[in-house]
């Protein structure tokens, strides 16, 4: 399997999308807005990273919980299903390339079941609504391959993630880089409509909007 080639042709990213997934970095965090690309660019992402390894390396999506993880899988599904050349495992949501390697797609809930080996490559999806004790497991699990990874996700409050990011964000640590998208910027990409985020800042209180599109963080008042 390990000499098989495959053609892997990049879809037509954003300039920020782009600026992520071509970082030098060994991580990078972004704090976005919702429904801005983060998610379609970092499946491909992870995809393309498990293309470079070696039969029976693994390549881990990471999401709190099953439901987020199972999305992300028949995303991918929908894509590779039809040329037939990968072993798709619907119970274990894995995905087994022609290469040998595999991407499995977990949940964070149990922090225990993300101790493993042989992990390249990383997502962590939705990592702001996820427990510290989730990343203290896959810090641990990438140690010996020094894997690199994305951390991915809305702003939600001052939390171990909200640490992680504004100490990225400062530049204190050389492995980490930082980006931020707003909503004004996926609109601008072409993503999102205008007309639809300014229904949304009608509908929805300035606090939430603020951090749901701006990934600002906000206080509560009173």
């Amino acid at each position: 399997m390990s000499d098989t080639v495959i053609e892997i042709k990049r879809p037509k990213f954003t300039d920020y999308q782009s600026a992520i997934l071509n970082s030098a970095k060994r991580f990078t965090i972004t704090e976005a807005s919702t429904k801005s690309g983060k998610t379609f660019s970092h499946i491909f992402w992870i995809f393309e990273e498990s293309h470079k390894g070696r039969p029976g390396w693994e390549y881990w999506w990471v999401a709190p919980v099953f439901s987020q993880s199972e999305i992300a899988f028949k995303r991918l599904v929908r894509k590779v299903a039809p040329s037939g050349q990968y072993q798709i495992n619907h119970s274990k949501l894995s995905i087994t390339t022609p290469k040998g390697t595999i991407i499995t797609f977990k949940t964070a809930d149990n922090p225990n079941t993300l101790y493993g080996e042989n992990v390249h490559a990383f997502v962590f999806d939705e990592y702001s609504r996820a427990k510290e004790e989730a990343w203290f497991a896959l810090r641990t699990t990438i140690t010996f391959t020094k894997a690199k990874g994305k951390f991915i996700g809305n702003v939600v409050a001052k939390n171990w993630a909200w640490d992680l990011a504004r100490k990225a964000e400062k530049g204190d640590d050389p492995d980490f880089e930082y980006f931020k998208i707003n909503a004004y910027q996926a609109v601008e990409a072409g993503i999102l409509s205008m007309s639809e985020i300014d229904q949304a800042k009608k509908d929805l209180p300035p606090r939430i909007f603020k951090m749901l599109y701006m990934a600002e963080f906000s206080e509560i008042e009173g």
